[in-house]
C-alpha cells in the first residue's frame, strides 16, 4: 500500500465519534487492503495529486447517521469517497485514470456533477470508489442531486456524458 493506510479509509467527515477501525483479519479489513491495492493507489499514482477519503468503511452505526443504504458497499470496507486537488473539476482525474487504466471495478459514482452546454461532465463534488474481489460490477454512474443515478456513457476521447 503505497499511498493509503486501512486507517485512512475509516473517516467520517460528518461524524468522527462513529467510526470503527475494523482488525486486522477480518473480512472488513480485507476488503479495505483489496480496495487499496487494487484501485485507489493505481488511480493516486495516475491522477499524480493527492487523495483525500472523506467516507470510507462505515460500521453499521455510521452507515445509519449518514443516511448510508443497507447494501452499501461502504458497510463491507469496498468503498471510499474521494476528492482531489482544489477544484471540483480535479475530481474527474480520477475517473478518466480509472478508464484509463483499464482497471477492474466495481463502482464508480460521480456524486453532484455539473454539466456543460454540451452535455458533458465537467466537474463532481466527490467521486464514488468501490472495488469487491471476484465481484466487480463495472458500474459507471452519475447523480447530480444524490437521490437519482444514471448510467455513463465514455466516448473515445475520454469525454463523460450522462
Amino acid at each position: 500500500m503505497k499511498f493509503f493506510s486501512v486507517a485512512e479509509l475509516c473517516v467520517s467527515d460528518k461524524h468522527p465519534k462513529l467510526v470503527v477501525v475494523p482488525k486486522q483479519g477480518t473480512a472488513e479489513h480485507t476488503n479495505i487492503v483489496n480496495l487499496i491495492v487494487n484501485l485507489l493507489d493505481p488511480v493516486r499514482a495516475a491522477v499524480g495529486k493527492p487523495i483525500t477519503v472523506t467516507s470510507g468503511y462505515r460500521a453499521p452505526v455510521l452507515n445509519k447517521a449518514v443516511g448510508g443504504s443497507s447494501t452499501s458497499n461502504h458497510l463491507r470496507g469496498c468503498a471510499a469517497d474521494c476528492v482531489t486537488g482544489n477544484k471540483s473539476t480535479d475530481n474527474m482525474l480520477m475517473v478518466k485514470a480509472l478508464l484509463n487504466l483499464e482497471l477492474d471495478y466495481d463502482e464508480c459514482i460521480i456524486e453532484g456533477a455539473s454539466f456543460n452546454s454540451k452535455g458533458e461532465i465537467v466537474s463532481a463534488k466527490w467521486i464514488h470508489l468501490a472495488y469487491r474481489k471476484g465481484a466487480n460490477r463495472r458500474k459507471l454512474l452519475l447523480t447530480k442531486n444524490f437521490k437519482d443515478y444514471y448510467r455513463v456513457k465514455v466516448e473515445v476521447n475520454m469525454v463523460i456524458k450522462k
